[in-house]
Formats: structure tokens, C-alpha cells, sequence
């Protein structure tokens, strides 16, 4: 089951704002980070609860990356969740809490992340097929509220949003350069807001 929280859901399975994610979403937001996405999946006979997180900073401003999460972050935020999930009974049974980054080769989720990713390279799968075609990868030239505009080999391919099942971006060499220089970024922008 995948699961995504955020308010402007361009990627709908099941449903936005399901009880998981409303009840820790007032915590992750409380730290200045974002909830990316919340998956809850089968793997062997372990239940995993899957949390990923950046920083608000790298959403608003449009940096491309989640804005030097690290694994400590992810840590201190595993700590102050856990209870909270473990009172509200919103998971029956056990299970394992997994949080973390999107990693570079993110999904894409929001307009806002389409938004923050236009030039990019990135992998989309259909829930309908598409020109006869159940994936196309390509590079992010326009996206809007309705539509992505993918460019491929000089052709451009319109792609209706509700017809996107999975969209993530392609690791490139620019994509990598990006991403280092988000933490840089973000230091900046945070500076010349006087945030820290």
C-alpha cells in the first residue's frame, strides 16, 4: 500500500492523508522537514512501514535535493514517531519503522517536486499505458497542474498527471552535481532568512 500525505497528491494509490500520516505529520513538520512519502509494504514476513523526509527549506525554495538530510535526522525523528504510532493504534500488529531520505533518485510526487526537477531527467509508470507503452523515461520540460511535457530523443510527450502510477527521477551526472550542491544551498538560503 502506498500512501502519500502531502496536501497537492499528484500520485493517488489508495488515498491522501490516511490516519498513519496525519498522526505524525504534526511532528516531522514541528522539526522544519516534510513528509515525502509514507509506504507500508510486505517484504519476507516483516511489515515495514517506510517514511521518507526532507527539509520544508528544500520544497519551498526549489532545491534540487532533500537538503542534507542525514542519518541522525532520520534517527531523531524514528525516536519521536515511534511512540506516537505505537499509542494511536493507527497500525495493528507489529512492524518495522523505516525513515529516511527519497535519495537521489527520488520519487516524484507533488507538483512541487515535478516543479523542482524540471530539466531533469526521470522514469514515469503508467497506470494506463501510453502510446502502447507501460514506462517512458525521459527529461521534465514543462510540468503544470494537469500535465507533465517529457522530452525524448527531440520528441515531446504530454502525459495527463492522473495517469501517472510511479514517477521517479534518473540518477545522471547532472542529477549527482545537483544534488551535492542542495546542502550548499540550502545553508545559504537558511542564512540569508537568519534561520539558524
Amino acid at each position: 500500500r502506498l500512501v502519500d500525505v502531502a496536501q497537492d497528491c499528484i500520485i493517488v494509490e489508495e488515498n491522501c492523508g490516511t490516519s498513519e500520516g496525519l498522526v505524525i505529520k504534526p511532528v516531522i513538520e514541528s522539526k522544519d522537514l516534510r513528509l515525502v512519502r509514507l509506504k507500508i509494504f510486505t517484504k519476507g514476513k516483516l511489515r515495514i512501514l517506510q517514511i521518507m523526509i526532507e527539509y520544508k527549506i528544500a520544497e519551498t525554495s526549489l532545491i534540487q535535493g532533500d537538503g542534507g538530510i542525514n542519518a541522525n535526522i532520520c534517527a531523531d525523528l524514528s525516536y519521536a514517531i515511534a511512540p506516537i504510532l505505537d499509542e494511536s493504534n493507527v497500525i495493528v500488529g507489529e512492524y518495522n519503522l523505516e525513515v529516511s531520505s527519497p535519495g537521489i533518485d527520488r520519487p516524484l510526487i507533488t507538483k512541487s517536486d515535478f516543479d523542482r526537477f524540471i530539466g531533469f531527467d526521470i522514469k514515469i509508470e503508467f497506470a494506463n499505458k501510453y502510446q502502447g507503452n507501460k514506462f517512458l523515461t525521459g527529461k521534465i520540460i514543462v510540468s503544470d497542474k494537469d500535465l507533465i511535457k517529457i522530452k525524448k530523443n527531440n520528441e515531446v510527450f504530454e502525459v495527463k498527471k492522473t495517469n501517472v502510477r510511479n514517477a521517479k527521477l534518473v540518477l545522471t551526472p547532472e542529477l549527482i552535481e545537483a544534488t551535492k550542491n542542495a546542502n550548499k544551498v540550502k545553508n545559504t538560503i537558511k542564512e540569508e532568512r537568519g534561520l539558524e
